[in-house]
């Protein structure tokens, strides 16, 4: 069988991450395109025979059987719809969009053409996570405490809302995604914000209450103010507490507890793993190894807009659903 042919479109960090990953799968990069015709040629000039271009719609569709979409969340939806509607597998960075309603079209053309999907929500793909996801579906859960804190991006669109949806939009959406992940739907949300000065678009700090489908509560912290990443998320069951600790979520439960305290180590970096379930989707006929689809990432981004909405108003709302 002949190289997966993929794209990159967006060559900042993602996009190069993107890149190595698939390469190091066996795929071939053939396009690289970024609005910043440097960087595309940048990334271009690292594999052999790899196009660059400026502009998206300048892309031969009958060229490629995957993409990755990697451009900041302002910019989606034309180049997914593009790719849909040529049936190239479609894998999209984290979030999604800068809300639900922005990234509807996306879903409504995959409803008439289905091909495989794949968002950047990496941290499904631990072994850590899966470790303790096979405990939370016997245990009972009394609740959850977690945090990310970290620094802001250095990029210009970040601390522009109308460009990135809000600091919430684009850094907690991985914790957010990671206990809808692990305990369930989540159907209310109550958050209070702090901004980083008066008429800012920054959310420098957020406290958010979160109900489940199932009763279960809990709190989550956010901050883009610290020097390092600080993530931590606790897991309460009967018999004692499961965490979740630093960027690579290491494993850490109380004594006595019925779970794997070592889980396998990961054979490489989390990225490569995450794109190697995508692309082994996509040429296998069996059953899929993605952890995260549009559709499902798609509730990840409702439970956000929930929370945007509850920063703004101060008041408790229920999580939109379809």
């Amino acid at each position: 069988m002949s190289a997966i042919r993929v794209a990159v479109v967006g060559c900042g960090r993602m996009g190069r991450e993107r890149a190595s990953a698939a390469t190091q799968w066996g795929a071939r990069l053939v396009v690289a395109c970024d609005a910043d015709r440097t960087r595309a040629e940048e990334l271009a000039s690292r594999y052999p025979g790899c196009l660059s271009l400026a502009d998206a719609s300048q892309l031969d569709w009958r060229t490629l059987d995957a993409i990755f979409v990697c451009t900041p969340p302002f910019a989606r939806g034309p180049i997914e719809i593009a790719a849909i509607a040529a049936g190239v597998a479609l894998f999209l960075e984290k979030p999604v969009g800068l809300s639900a309603l922005h990234s509807a079209p996306i879903l409504r053309a995959l409803q008439d053409r289905p091909v495989p999907t794949a968002v950047g929500y990496m941290n499904r793909y631990r072994n850590s996570v899966e470790c303790a996801r096979r405990f939370l579906n016997e245990a009972q859960v009394l609740g959850i405490s977690g945090h990310w804190v970290g620094g802001m991006y250095r990029v210009p669109w970040w601390s522009r809302r109308d460009q990135s949806g809000g600091q919430i939009n684009e850094q907690c959406t991985h914790l957010v995604d990671l206990i809808r992940y692990l305990v369930g739907e989540i159907e209310e949300v109550h958050a209070m914000r702090r901004q980083s000065d008066e008429g800012s678009d920054i959310d420098t700090a957020a406290s958010i209450n979160v109900r489940f489908a199932n009763g279960t509560l809990g709190n989550l912290f956010y901050s883009c103010l610290a020097n390092k990443k600080q993530i931590d998320l606790r897991i309460f069951s009967p018999g004692g507490m499961v965490a979740l600790q630093d960027w690579d979520l290491q494993l850490r439960c109380d004594d006595g507890l019925a779970i794997e305290n070592n889980p396998p180590p990961e054979e490489g970096p989390i990225f490569v793993k995450e794109v190697a379930a995508f692309l082994n989707t996509i040429t296998s006929d069996g059953p899929s190894f993605i952890r995260s689809d549009l559709a499902d990432a798609l509730r990840t981004q409702q439970v956000i807009d929930a929370i945007q909405t509850s920063l703004a108003s101060g008041s408790r709302q229920l999580v939109l659903s379809g």
